[in-house]
């Protein structure tokens, strides 16, 4: 993933799936300066401060507004 698009997809009112070595994720953060993201792994309280380009994304989305 790109930098650019982990930033819109933080401020965006859809929710994108994205994964990182293969497990759901929520970003939390992302640092253009050093293009590292924060993450979340979903269903844990795991932490993780990640290259961005490790970041993918799936393609499916939902509204957060319904």
């Amino acid at each position: 993933m790109q930098q650019n698009r982990a930033a819109e997809i933080i401020s965006s009112s859809f929710n994108f799936e994205v994964t990182w070595h293969g497990k759901p994720v929520w970003i939390e953060s992302v640092n253009k300066v050093d293009n590292r993201a924060g993450i979340v792994i979903l269903g844990s309280q795991d932490k993780w401060d990640v290259p961005i380009e490790e970041l993918e994304e799936t393609g499916n989305f939902e509204s957060m507004l319904d």
